[in-house]
């Protein structure tokens, strides 16, 4: 059996605590340079966090603030309802390319790539644009949703290049999650593909498809005149 320790005994017993801060000050002041030198170090280690995250916090609302300023130009001259010149979509290009340049790994250097892309598109440059679209798959933007969104571009893009069957593989994508929110143009840019590559069969199947799964759609009366059209003359 283990001996009782009485109350005398452990009143006799060295704190370790006080025995461990005993001998760490006993070191400092036998030490002081090297503790000067740990002191220091670690001062400069907070202060390197503290600049790290106010540099981070200031590029954060820097590149916010320029992204903003270049879409509501970009939202101006688009919803001008007139054709934007070209001299203006360069200037709306070099705006968002530089701020996906500079801020590639803030939302608003991931927003501006996608809105560069756009103007590309708007500009006819399909493949500067693709290459756009394409670079999105890898952000955080689609981890967060945008997933669909950049599907669809890069199939609009496709169709532009007269890529028809890559880009259907992608509509043909879209139009099988019941979540996604291009679901419906999925089904009708299908259809539409089909009559582009003379598939009239095919692309009537298609429009009546669409017109099944969305008979209300506002662009019902429009697919029925196109299946009139494409449907052989008795």
């Amino acid at each position: 059996m283990a001996k009782k320790i009485s109350r005398k005994e452990l009143l006799h017993e060295p704190d370790e605590f006080i025995t461990t801060s005993t001998r760490v000050l006993q070191y400092a002041r036998d030490n002081p340079k090297k503790i000067g030198f740990f002191i220091g170090l670690v001062v400069l280690a907070i202060l390197a966090v503290a600049a790290g995250y106010s540099y981070h916090i200031y590029k954060l609302k820097t590149g916010h603030e320029m992204f903003m300023r270049a879409y509501w130009d970009y939202v101006k001259a688009v919803g001008s309802g007139k054709s934007i010149p070209e001299k203006k979509l360069d200037s709306l290009f070099k705006q968002f390319d530089q701020i996906a340049k500079n801020y590639g790994s803030y939302v608003s250097g991931e927003q501006a790539l996608l809105y560069s892309g756009h103007v590309l598109y708007m500009k006819k440059d399909y493949k500067g644009a693709l290459e756009r679209y394409k670079r999105m798959k890898s952000t955080s933007l689609v981890k967060h949703g945008l997933g669909d969104l950049v599907i669809y571009n890069i199939a609009m893009t496709q169709i532009a290049l007269g890529n028809y069957e890559e880009a259907k593989k992608l509509f043909e994508q879209l139009s099988k999650d019941p979540d996604s929110p291009y679901r419906r143009e999925a089904y009708s840019s299908i259809a539409s593909i089909y009559e582009k590559m003379g598939k009239n069969k095919e692309a009537i199947q298609a429009y009546r498809q669409y017109l099944k799964m969305f008979p209300q759609a506002p662009d019902a009366a429009y697919v029925k005149s196109r299946i009139s059209a494409l449907a052989p003359q008795s």
